[in-house]
């Protein structure tokens, strides 16, 4: 599955993870971002942040998220 923008960055960030960024017309594809660096990234354009995890993975992490649940 693959998670995009700051859905991203929040679950990396939460689960100690790196990560994507696709190319764009003046850059390439550049991976194992800091949380910090996909931040600076997205604030110019969340899509080109990613982060593919396993399914299975995503469903059993600990929630990313404070909202509650309804």
């Amino acid at each position: 599955m693959r998670l995009t923008g700051f859905t991203a960055i929040e679950f990396a960030e939460k689960h100690n993870l790196t990560l994507m960024k696709k190319g764009d017309r003046i850059n390439e594809s550049v991976g194992n971002l800091s949380v910090a660096e996909a931040e600076a990234v997205a604030a110019d354009d969340e899509d080109l942040i990613y982060l593919d995890i396993a399914q299975d993975e995503y469903e059993n992490a600990a929630p990313s998220s404070y909202q509650p649940d309804r």
